[in-house]
C-alpha cells in the first residue's frame, strides 16, 4: 500500500481532484447528497471512468462515516433497507453497461444526469405520493442501475424524496445512508467483475482528508430552518460542475 500511495501522490491533477472532492464533501455535508454529482463529472476530466468511480468509492467509504450517527438518528432505516435491496438487484446490470462505455459517452451520461436532476428539482414540481416499500425498491433499483453505469446512484433517490413532502432531516439522512451503502455494494461488484483498480483506490485514499474536512464543515453549517437555501446552493454547484465537464468544452 505505501508504494501505491507514493505512486498515487504523483498523479497529474491530484491537487485539482483534492479541491473538487473538498467542495463535493461540503455540499454532501449540508445537503445530504451531491458528492458524485460534482466529483464524477469533474473528476472524469483527468481520470478514466472506472478510475474516477473507484477513487470516489475509497474517499466516500471513509469520508462519510463521521456523518452516520446523525443520519441514523434522523433517518428511517426500513426505507433505506428497501432502497438498498433494489440497488443490489440492478447494480450488476449497470456495471455491465459501464464496461462498454468510452470516456466521452461516460462524460455525457454523468453530466446529463446531473443537469437533469437539477432542472427537475429546481423547477419546483412536487409530487404527493407516499413511497411504500415496493416503490422504494423500484427507486433503489433505478439508482443501482445508474450507479453501476455512471457512479451516480443518487438522482432517482434524491428526486423521489425531495420532490415529495418529506422533512429535510429525513431526506438528508436517508439519502446519505443509501449512498454510503451503495459504495459497499459497488466495491463488492467491482471486485467480482475485475474492475477494481488498486492505484485508483490509492488516489481515493489520498482524497479522504479533504473530503472529511468538507463533510464536517458542511454538516456544521447545516440548519434545517434554511433547507431551501442549502438546496439552491447545491443546485448551482452541481449544475456548474456538470456544465464544465461536458465534452463540448
Amino acid at each position: 500500500m505505501p508504494d501505491l500511495l507514493a505512486e498515487a501522490w504523483q498523479t497529474p491533477g491530484l491537487a485539482y481532484l483534492a479541491l473538487v472532492i473538498g467542495g463535493a464533501g461540503l455540499v454532501r455535508g449540508f445537503a445530504g447528497f451531491g458528492t458524485g454529482l460534482i466529483f464524477i463529472p469533474l473528476g472524469s476530466l483527468v481520470l478514466d471512468p472506472v478510475w474516477v468511480i473507484v477513487a470516489l468509492m475509497a474517499a466516500d467509504l471513509v469520508g462519510t462515516l463521521p456523518l452516520v450517527p446523525r443520519a441514523v438518528r434522523d433517518g428511517r432505516l426500513r426505507d433505506v433497507a428497501a432502497l438498498v435491496l433494489g440497488c443490489a438487484i440492478m447494480l450488476p446490470l449497470g456495471t455491465m453497461v459501464l464496461e462498454r462505455l468510452d470516456d466521452t459517452l461516460f462524460r455525457w451520461i454523468a453530466s446529463g444526469l446531473a443537469l437533469l436532476m437539477v432542472a427537475v428539482l429546481a423547477s419546483g414540481w412536487r409530487h404527493h405520493i407516499v413511497l411504500n416499500r415496493r416503490a422504494l425498491v423500484a427507486v433503489g433499483g433505478l439508482g443501482g442501475f445508474l450507479g453501476g453505469t455512471s457512479g451516480l446512484p443518487g438522482p432517482p433517490v434524491v428526486f423521489a424524496y425531495m420532490s415529495g413532502q418529506y422533512p429535510a432531516q429525513r431526506i438528508r439522512a436517508n439519502t446519505l445512508l443509501f449512498l454510503l451503502l451503495f459504495e459497499f455494494l459497488l466495491a463488492a461488484t467491482f471486485l467480482l467483475r475485475g474492475l477494481f483498480v488498486p492505484q485508483a483506490f490509492a488516489i481515493g485514499v489520498l482524497l479522504i482528508v479533504p473530503y472529511i474536512i468538507g463533510n464536517l464543515l458542511g454538516a456544521r453549517i447545516f440548519d434545517p430552518r434554511h433547507a431551501r437555501l442549502y438546496r439552491t446552493v447545491a443546485y448551482v454547484i452541481i449544475a456548474g460542475s456538470a456544465i464544465a465537464a461536458l465534452p463540448v468544452f
